[in-house]
């Protein structure tokens, strides 16, 4: 009877071996798909940033006073009211 308590222990330790040695190959894939997956969160942020910007200096935005200069026929550094 306790040959068979002893290989009952020992069967117990090698299953919690083996179990750990399971958690740990499972968190390590884990790490290493989370890593990719920032990696690719991060590129594909910098890409729309990148068209953002490119939105952004793309567009014409111009003042009221060169609004009204363009419908008055001045050119630029007039005021409507020193053109003719």
């Amino acid at each position: 009877m306790n040959g068979l308590t002893r290989n009952n222990r020992r069967l117990r330790q090698r299953r919690r071996g083996v179990l750990t040695l399971e958690w740990i190959l499972l968190i390590t894939v884990l790490v290493i798909g989370i890593i990719g997956g920032l990696g690719a969160v991060r590129n594909a942020t910098v890409a729309e940033l990148a068209d953002l910007a490119e939105a952004i200096s793309a567009l014409n935005v111009k003042t009221l006073a060169e609004c009204c200069a363009e419908e008055a026929g001045c050119m630029p550094g007039e005021t409507p009211a020193s053109c003719p």
